[in-house]
């Protein structure tokens, strides 16, 4: 596997160009058809290997015909309480809805993102461009954390979004932004969102690294030109 492939490096557009391409009436058919002859009416708890089964089919289906954003983003997305529960109302149409909600609350997240990120302008000046980019930063992680409820492997959702803030600003995600990355989110824990000096100095060190990494490759490429 190539390094820019280990850097889930150039998702953001296929996510991005794909969003308008989310129809959840179109997928409720698609898992009506899906899971009617796969889920007996009135089934209440289903075994591991069968839910298994039938959650594999849910994301095959999805990763066909919910479009791009659902494979490039790593969403990946289904209903992961199907068949569990003692829930009165457990037919196929709720299965249904609690899909299309997790797929929803999913497409919203990156969708703000998206608005967020046309929404800004780098400045050409190293300095401000830095203090930008480190507030730009802590938005994505508030965003993030708001969207996720700060709860289960949020900071992998983070990661991911930051990632695709720096792509969607045309800054590449060089070994050494990478590494700044993992170092700057190494301290968040996935069940809780950073305190506000923990965001700071993540959004300082991440921008510090992005910017100057920036710099350095536009001035070799106007040393060529």
């Amino acid at each position: 596997m190539s390094r820019k492939k280990q850097r889930n490096e150039g998702t953001w557009a296929p996510i991005q160009e794909s969003l308008d391409a989310f129809q959840p009436a179109h997928l409720a058919v698609r898992l009506r058809e899906y899971l009617v002859p796969h889920l007996p009416s009135g089934t209440r708890r289903l075994d591991a290997p069968t839910r298994r089964a039938l959650l594999e089919g849910v994301d095959a289906l999805l990763s066909e015909h919910a479009g791009a954003w659902y494979t490039k983003a790593g969403v990946r997305l289904g209903n992961e309480s199907l068949g569990q529960g003692q829930a009165p109302n457990t037919d196929i149409e709720s299965h249904i809805q609690h899909i299309l909600s997790a797929l929803g609350a999913a497409h919203v997240w990156l969708c703000t993102l998206d608005t967020y990120f046309r929404s800004l302008a780098l400045p050409p000046d190293e300095a401000d461009r830095m203090e930008v980019l480190s507030d730009a930063v802590r938005r994505v992680i508030d965003l993030t954390a708001e969207a996720t409820r700060g709860t289960g492997a949020w900071d992998h959702a983070a990661h991911l979004a930051l990632g695709w803030l720096l792509e969607s600003q045309g800054i590449r995600r060089t070994e050494r932004v990478e590494r700044a990355l993992r170092e700057a989110l190494a301290d968040f824990k996935s069940s809780a969102p950073p305190t506000t000096e923990q965001a700071r100095q993540a959004a300082n060190t991440i921008a510090l690294a992005a910017v100057k990494v920036d710099v350095r490759v536009r001035y070799r490429e106007e040393e060529v030109s």
